[in-house]
């Protein structure tokens, strides 16, 4: 069986009998039209997997013009079948769609199959676990006392759990994106979509990321604007060169270590920080806008499925009815 598709070097979905109709011209145009590193992988990732799944389930589609409607059907319930989160389906189905897109732009399929496919609803499986104030109250406690190189991990609980940005937005974030306006220390992050948020810190983080560059000074570390806010300690290939951003699974390793020593044994990721600053700021009165606007949400119903607070019954509207009040 002939494969469709294959990865070439650079990790991009490329087709071995179509090399001449969607040439590395045409692959650096479309994916490098995202900004977002993060964006580009995961589209590479989806793209590369549909065509895969065609190599194995169609093996005799030769052409983009051959793909039809039954063929995302039929990948959309094969990513079902697998277990898939119908969040990711739908996602994997949306970046086939905006490929499909760019293909009837460049004349090489006369349309995009993906555009009538029924989605799954996007019920949350596995929803993200906040924590209570009272639990996070405990962490902060925890890891306040830290000092020397812990001094980077009381950094990153701070930051996650007193801005609510996002795993990505954290590793990404450098010395130059933190000024102050106006009396306030802000930090300017570039968020999911390519939205930029202008955020304010607790005067605490503050204090905090202050004391972990003080650290690092101290050690014969020059920061400059350029650098990462937060930086490996050690890097075990090469102890030389720390000046990078944080290794995604070393931002997990911190806060799940953390919230174990916490008592906290929930199913925890660095998410779940988000969504407590998010729950955390609703149950409290913060407006509902307000904390969309915040965190970078473009509807105020994402903000609402983050919030896992349940209001309380004592809350609820049948206490405030006017014809039944005293």
């Amino acid at each position: 069986m002939n494969s469709v598709v294959k990865k070439n070097s650079n990790n991009y979905a490329i087709s071995t009998e179509l090399k001449n109709s969607f040439n590395y011209k045409l692959e650096y145009e479309f994916f490098h039209n995202f900004e977002s590193p993060h964006t580009r992988r995961c589209y590479r990732n989806d793209i590369s997997q549909f065509f895969e799944f065609l190599s194995d389930q169609f093996s005799d589609v030769r052409d983009y013009k051959q793909i039809e409607r039954v063929h995302i059907v039929a990948y959309r319930n094969w990513l079902s079948d697998n277990d898939m989160a119908p969040k990711t389906v739908n996602r994997k189905l949306a970046s086939c769609s905006s490929f499909f897109d760019f293909l009837v732009e460049k004349t090489l399929m006369d349309f995009n199959p993906a555009l009538s496919i029924k989605r799954p609803r996007q019920d949350v499986q596995t929803p993200t676990n906040d924590l209570k104030d009272e639990q996070i109250k405990n962490l902060l406690e925890l890891v306040h006392g830290l000092s020397g190189p812990g001094l980077l991990h009381k950094a990153v609980i701070y930051t996650l759990f007193t801005s609510g940005i996002r795993k990505a937005e954290l590793i990404n974030l450098k010395i130059k994106n933190i000024s102050t306006k106006d009396g306030h220390t802000i930090m300017q992050i570039r968020a999911k979509g390519g939205k930029e948020l202008t955020k304010v810190l607790h005067p605490t983080c503050v204090e905090v990321i202050n004391e972990y560059q003080t650290y690092l000074k101290s050690t014969g570390v020059q920061l400059h604007p350029e650098d990462w806010v937060f930086r490996p300690s050690k890097n075990p290939l090469e102890p030389g060169h720390v000046i990078k951003p944080l290794n995604p699974k070393s931002v997990d390793y911190i806060v799940k270590t953390w919230c174990k020593k916490a008592g906290i044994f929930e199913r925890i990721s660095p998410h779940s920080a988000r969504a407590s600053y998010i729950g955390s700021a609703l149950e409290n009165g913060v407006d509902l806008y307000k904390v969309s606007k915040d965190v970078g949400h473009s509807s105020v119903k994402t903000t609402e499925e983050y919030n896992k607070r349940r209001q309380k019954l004592s809350e609820s509207p049948v206490f405030g009815l006017g014809f039944l009040k005293k």
